[in-house]
């Protein structure tokens, strides 16, 4: 009999009693257990981040399916919404984001003919624009949003509100617009004044914390991510927490202070891997892999990004693909494999484009300059240097102008 998955173990101890259970395990799950293939990188002293293992996803996803014909022939409607309710974030968590949109999709279709539903109808709708955005898919993330909107604004959910000019705010950061990220987040936070939610204020903190560092306001950004920290640790949410800690750990990194960043990073993967949050556990291992690039330990840098490489595909988590591609570019830069870094830097390149990722795009720009800086390629080196200026002059991302503008004179 296959091992049962630990999100189907834990719908099963919530929802069913203990004859009920028997009875799924012994009709739905008497076939052969699908092993998980992923090979594992282990190093001296990192063994324990390194032999983390993504749970086999055909296993996850049979099982699930399986749950929830039988939930249909056992639970009423309102206690079918419940478990939907549940898997479809836990979905979310471990990173299953095609079976969470479907799971999202039914509990829409049981709920938006009961006007009593429709808070947890337009959830849903905001579930699946959340989904989209963390696979950078923005058109079909604003498509949800607005439907979620529109519904929130029917109810008058302040809270809901909020929630979606947050997630507006995350994408247009994401997307390197930081004018617009910084209004929606504005927004967001104007919207709770007349419904406070410390836990939805500690998530907009993050995300000013975010927008600051990208703009090089080091102090005000870990203001905010400290205070945000402060309501999470409280009340014990691991999965905010490998957040902050990913995010203060990227401060740290853009102020040079490696063993600080690495330090949080270990402490944001603890967080993700006890609360198994698949995308910031996939962040972490990017993150650290940048660092280790930029210390010189490349087999290090290189098996940190295998490992994020292999947590974006199975996620579809195209913006980390892009920031691999540009790890990798920058190790062979350094060991003067000039042909591989540039193939690798112009694969960042182009996919941060077609993301509409301006941010990411200036960074891939200013690696391949600095790559045809060393090959003697003066045009090209100064093409886009210039273009990583441009677009750091836009959000007057001081520290980086400064860097670039001495670059270009030399």
């Amino acid at each position: 009999m296959r091992n049962i998955h630990p999100i189907v173990e834990e719908v099963l101890n919530s929802f069913f009693n203990p004859d009920e259970t028997k009875e799924f395990i012994a009709s739905y799950l008497s076939t052969e257990d699908v092993s998980a293939k992923v090979d594992e990188v282990t190093e001296t002293n990192l063994s324990d981040q390194f032999k983390f293992k993504l749970p086999d996803g055909l296993n996850t996803r049979s099982q699930i399916d399986l749950l929830i014909t039988f939930s249909e022939k056992n639970l009423s409607q309102d206690k079918l919404v419940e478990l939907l309710l549940f898997l479809g974030q836990s979905t979310i968590t471990s990173g299953e984001y095609t079976t969470s949109v479907e799971i999202h999709n039914k509990i829409i279709g049981l709920t938006k003919d009961f006007p009593e539903m429709l808070n947890i109808t337009a959830n849903a709708y905001f579930s699946i624009g959340e989904i989209y955005s963390r696979q950078a898919q923005w058109e079909l993330s604003f498509i949800y949003l607005e439907k979620a909107i529109k519904l929130f604004e029917k109810e008058n959910n302040l809270k809901g509100n909020a929630n979606c000019e947050n997630l507006y705010g995350t994408i247009y950061g994401d997307m390197g617009n930081l004018e617009k990220a910084i209004l929606h987040f504005e927004n967001a936070l104007t919207a709770l004044e007349g419904d406070p939610d410390n836990a939805l204020a500690g998530k907009i903190e993050i995300n000013l914390g975010i927008v600051n560092n990208m703009i090089g306001n080091y102090d005000e950004a870990l203001s905010y991510l400290k205070r945000a920290l402060l309501k999470y640790e409280k009340i014990g949410e691991a999965k905010r927490v490998s957040e902050i800690r990913q995010n203060l750990g990227m401060v740290y990194t853009k102020k040079k202070e490696f063993s600080a960043a690495v330090n949080e990073y270990d402490l944001s993967l603890e967080a993700s891997i006890q609360s198994n949050y698949i995308q910031t556990i996939g962040i972490s291992y990017l993150s650290k892999a940048y660092v280790y690039s930029q210390l010189g330990d490349y087999p290090l840098a290189e098996a940190f990004a295998e490992k994020a490489m292999e947590i974006s595909y199975k996620i579809n988590d195209k913006l980390s693909m892009a920031e691999v591609y540009k790890i990798k570019g920058i190790i062979k830069r350094s060991r003067d494999d000039y042909e591989a870094a540039e193939n690798y830097l112009l694969t960042s390149l182009r996919l941060n484009k077609e993301l509409s990722n301006q941010l990411n795009y200036a960074e891939s720009s200013y690696e391949l300059g600095l790559l045809y800086r060393n090959t003697g390629q003066k045009v090209k080196c100064q093409e886009h240097l210039n273009s990583a200026l441009e677009y750091y002059k836009k959000i007057n991302a001081r520290e980086e102008i400064k860097i670039l503008e001495e670059l270009l004179k030399q």
